[in-house]
């Protein structure tokens, strides 16, 4: 066996395709050239590869003609090229097989990208849960004036978060530099916290200090402008 009948049986003895004589033949010819036998594992290789191509299908009629029209003129006698089909065919495999790899990291980011959406959607789900769960109720305690406010109508709603919103109603005038102040009292200790004048009626003012913690809650005839400590007596309270 020479060279070129080497190559001409190569591609159908990789795909068990020969005789048993001409395979017998061709493995001689193989021990006998070892450095041959990097062109079969190659071959070798690429044969692996087909399993991975599309499955085979008869093509239609318009398909076939399209391809005859440029495979005849091909046919025409030529010198034969050193490079089996089997190789060609293992680099055009190689190349889908690379297409194939960047589809596959598309979907592999696709994928990821879609989980992590699916994560911010679960997030927002929650934090829309959060605000649309039902709050700790409010609720309204009243203060209860002194002679000189027996006609007021003073009450204070504190919301769930122990913030208080205070609501004065036919408060008694003050006089001029003076003003209402209200104190948050702590372990009897009481502590400023918010102003508040009667020139509209009624009132509605936001008291400055949480309730959480507190005992009582009072209001008083201080100057203008607050005072750090109460310097009278207070004219409406309610414990809480």
């Amino acid at each position: 066996m020479d060279h070129e009948r080497f190559e001409e049986l190569r591609d159908a003895y990789v795909l068990g395709a020969l005789p048993d004589e001409e395979r017998r033949e061709f493995e001689e010819y193989l021990a006998a050239h070892p450095e041959r036998q990097a062109e079969i594992e190659e071959l070798n290789a690429v044969t692996g590869l087909l399993a991975l191509s599309a499955e085979e299908r008869e093509p239609s009629p318009e398909l076939r003609r399209s391809i005859m029209r440029v495979v005849e003129p091909e046919a025409e006698p030529r010198r034969t090229s050193s490079r089996s089909w089997l190789a060609r065919m293992g680099e055009y495999l190689s190349v889908r097989n690379l297409a194939l790899g960047a589809a596959a990291l598309l979907v592999i980011g696709l994928f990821s990208w879609n989980m992590l959406l699916q994560g911010e959607v679960r997030n927002l789900q929650g934090r829309v849960q959060n605000l649309q769960a039902p709050q700790q109720e409010s609720r309204m305690v009243a203060l209860k004036g002194s002679e000189a406010a027996n006609r007021a109508h003073v009450e204070v709603i504190i919301l769930g978060d122990q913030r208080a919103v205070l609501m004065a109603e036919d408060m008694p005038p003050v006089p001029e530099e003076k003003t209402f102040q209200i104190w948050i009292i702590v372990n009897d200790v009481p502590q400023p916290s918010g102003l508040f004048e009667t020139k509209d009626d009624p009132v509605a003012t936001v008291i400055d200090r949480p309730l959480r913690g507190a005992d009582a809650v009072a209001v008083s005839i201080e100057p203008e402008g607050g005072s750090p400590e109460p310097t009278t007596d207070p004219m409406l309270t309610a414990k809480l």
